[in-house]
């Protein structure tokens, strides 16, 4: 199995609820995948027959996820590793990898501090992909 998917038995992560990553979630698929409305977003979602993401697509929801998070370590920079990039297929893959990154750098604090998602950095980020971000067809 090529993700752990340990929080479907067992929520070790303390600084956000099921609700609350998953609505991070939501926001990334949507920012990259316009076409996809907010009430569309499943874990079980293929990516790809679903939603229609490609490989860039992809690796920008991953890109946006470590500007979410980027001081979620006190000592370094979040980093969301790509080793698995080819074997993402559903939303739950992308969930799986930013849990995994999280609980990494809860259990490497000395003193536990609450990791908050930077929406702004999320809001402030031109949309991957576009080759025309501002023409008109």
């Amino acid at each position: 199995m090529a993700f752990l998917k340990r929080w479907k038995n067992n929520w070790e992560l303390k600084s956000l609820t099921y609700d609350e990553l998953f609505n991070v979630i939501v926001e990334v698929v949507t920012k990259q995948l316009e076409d996809v409305e907010k009430e569309e977003v499943k874990l079980t979602a293929n990516l790809t027959l679903d939603y229609e993401a490609d490989s860039v697509d992809v690796v920008a929801m991953l890109l946006y996820l470590e500007d979410m998070f980027k001081n979620a370590s006190q000592t370094t920079r979040t980093v969301v590793p790509t080793d698995k990039l080819g074997q993402i297929g559903l939303v739950e893959d992308i969930f799986d990898i930013i849990y995994e990154v999280l609980l990494g750098i809860e259990s490497k604090m000395d003193v536990f501090v609450k990791i908050q998602p930077d929406f702004d950095a999320l809001e402030k980020r031109q949309k991957i992909g576009e080759l025309y971000p501002n023409s008109k067809e």
